[in-house]
C-alpha cells in the first residue's frame, strides 16, 4: 500500500524539478504532450507508482494513468485529465461481477490529478490563453465536486510567450497552480 501523503509530497518535487528544466531548457518541450510524457517519467522514479499492482478485482494495474475520464456522481462530466494518479487496489477493469461504467474502469477516489498547459512562443494571444487556462481551472473545480474524496489537483502552465504571471490565478481549496515563463 502507498502512503498518499508521502507520494503527494514526491510528486509536488517532481513538477518543481520539471518546471525548474522548463526554466532551464524550455526548447526541450515543444508540444504539451512532451511536457506530459517528462512528468510521466518522472513520477514513475516515486516507489510505488512504478510498479505492477493488483486491482479491487484481482487483475494487475499502474497507479499512473493518462486521458482519465470523468463522469463523477451526477454521470454527467464529460472531462479527460491529462495525468490522473490513482490508487490501484480499488480499481475496477473486469465486467465479472461488477458493471463498469461505458469508459472501461472504474476506482475511488484519485491520489492526484494533473493538467497541463504549455504556450509557444507563435501561441494564443493573452485572452484566448487566460480563458483556457480559466477553463481548465473550472473543469479541475467541478471534478473536486463531483468526485469525492482528499485529492490534490495541479495546473502546471508553462509559457513561453508573454510572461502573464500577474494574470494567473491562485490556487486554493486542494488546487495548486505552476505558472513559468521561459526567459529563454
Amino acid at each position: 500500500m502507498i502512503e498518499k501523503e508521502n507520494v503527494v509530497v514526491q510528486i509536488k518535487e517532481k513538477i518543481n524539478s520539471l518546471i525548474e528544466e522548463f526554466k532551464q531548457y524550455p526548447n526541450k518541450y515543444l508540444t504539451e504532450e512532451d511536457v506530459r510524457c517528462n512528468l510521466i517519467i518522472r513520477l514513475a522514479e516515486i516507489p510505488g507508482l512504478n510498479e505492477m499492482q493488483d486491482t479491487h478485482d484481482n487483475s494487475k494495474s499502474t497507479p499512473i494513468h493518462t486521458e482519465v475520464r470523468w463522469y463523477g456522481q451526477s454521470k454527467g462530466l464529460k472531462w479527460r485529465s491529462d495525468i490522473v494518479v490513482i490508487d490501484v487496489d480499488t480499481l475496477e477493469v473486469k465486467k465479472k461481477p461488477f458493471h463498469l461504467p461505458s469508459k472501461g474502469y472504474g476506482f475511488l477516489e484519485p491520489m492526484a490529478i494533473i493538467e497541463i498547459k504549455l504556450r509557444r512562443t507563435n501561441g494564443q494571444g493573452d485572452d484566448k490563453f487566460m480563458n483556457d487556462i480559466e477553463k481548465d481551472i473550472c473543469k479541475l473545480k467541478e471534478i473536486k465536486k463531483e468526485v469525492e474524496g482528499d485529492y490534490p489537483c495541479f495546473l502546471i502552465i508553462l509559457d513561453k510567450k508573454i510572461d502573464i504571471s500577474q494574470s494567473v490565478p491562485r490556487g486554493d481549496n486542494g488546487l495548486s497552480i505552476y505558472y513559468r515563463f521561459a526567459n529563454d
